[in-house]
């Protein structure tokens, strides 16, 4: 889909919340109404394990193919709602319509906080698992949705699995927003006060400050608005920056200007070598179970150099040289490569 603008997102949205019916809400995202009912009873996930960039596993479960096609559809509808009553301190998983002066986005979340001297980071822990179906099910009656009673019931089932949101699916992220909107709003309060910004990129939350250090007192504050709703904080991953540190916000780190740090390069040297070697196996072999795993890796890289795009700007060496690294590595030579392939000596 093209890139929606406002008009757009306000008339999806405006169609998703005059639905209220299940029919109407079906026939408003273009899903059916019977799968929609028997995976809202028999949620189908499968489950697995990857590990998470500093060590230990992230348990990943990712709906079954029909089912991830009905939760990105409601997803974009679920999204244009949100970007109405989006937060000021929200920085992930929000739609960026065209003609948005104020993008929000893993950049410019960091960019708040350039050129304060103090900062505070917190982790929210096992942030999608802690908002439980029966919170799902009152955002689906709240003021927000006022969808009848049957409605939220199947959606609130339909969008949790194991009684609450499950990690992998379209609609987690948006939901989790969703459901962070009393936080965010009852932590702005704290550090407008304050005169301090606040900003959150999904269970990341950053503050930061020119005139005063944080204290322990500050994160019990914080602590004790986040318990009043309903979130936990993983204290192990609370880090306290003073003057003199390096501030890193989101794997980004703030100097005069936001950077990335080098760790990031390296990582994507070596997925550049990945990916030449896995597009010469897929001229090579040409089976459908590895064209698709060429096909997503292909994406992520290409997904890392529009991230230095964005971040150095489109126009730097940086950009320019990981994009012509890129073509080179999907346009291997022919020739050479199947010389190379099929020329064995045998003794």
């Amino acid at each position: 889909m093209n890139k929606l603008y406002q008009r757009d997102l306000k008339a999806l949205a405006q169609d998703f919340r005059s639905s209220g019916d299940l029919t109407k809400l079906c026939r408003t995202t273009g899903t059916d109404l019977n799968l929609i009912q028997m995976y809202s009873l028999h949620p189908q996930y499968r489950e697995f394990n990857i590990p998470k960039p500093h060590g230990g596993w992230r348990k990943i479960e990712t709906p079954v193919y029909e089912l991830m096609a009905i939760l990105r559809r409601f997803n974009l509808y679920l999204q244009a709602v949100y970007y109405r009553y989006r937060t000021q301190a929200a920085y992930g998983f929000i739609m960026h319509p065209k003609d948005d002066p104020n993008p929000k986005n893993i950049l410019e979340n960091a960019r708040r906080h350039l050129g304060n001297r103090f900062m505070l980071k917190i982790d929210l822990k096992d942030f999608f698992y802690q908002i439980k179906k029966q919170r799902i099910y009152k955002l689906f009656k709240s003021n927000i949705f006022e969808f009848p009673n049957k409605t939220a019931q199947i959606l609130s089932d339909l969008f949790t699995y194991k009684g609450r949101l499950p990690m992998g699916t379209p609609t987690s992220p948006v939901l989790s927003n969703f459901a962070s909107i009393q936080l965010d709003n009852d932590l702005q309060k704290w550090a407008d006060e304050r005169q301090v910004v606040y900003t959150r990129f999904a269970d990341d939350m950053t503050f930061s400050a020119n005139n005063q250090m944080f204290t322990h007192k500050d994160l019990e504050a914080i602590k004790y608005i986040c318990t009043k709703n309903k979130f936990v904080l993983q204290t192990e991953k609370t880090i306290f920056y003073n003057a003199f540190d390096e501030k890193m916000v989101t794997g980004l780190v703030l100097h005069d200007t936001v950077d990335i740090l080098p760790q990031f390069y390296k990582e994507l040297n070596k997925d550049i070598i990945r990916l030449k070697h896995l597009a010469e196996a897929s001229i090579i072999v040409q089976n459908d179970m590895h064209n698709h795993i060429f096909d997503k890796f292909k994406q992520e890289v290409q997904g890392k150099i529009n991230f230095i795009g964005m971040v150095e700007g489109y126009n730097s060496k940086e950009f320019y040289d990981y994009n012509n690294r890129y073509k080179a590595a999907l346009h291997p030579d022919t020739e050479q490569l199947f010389s190379r392939w099929t020329h064995f000596n045998y003794i």
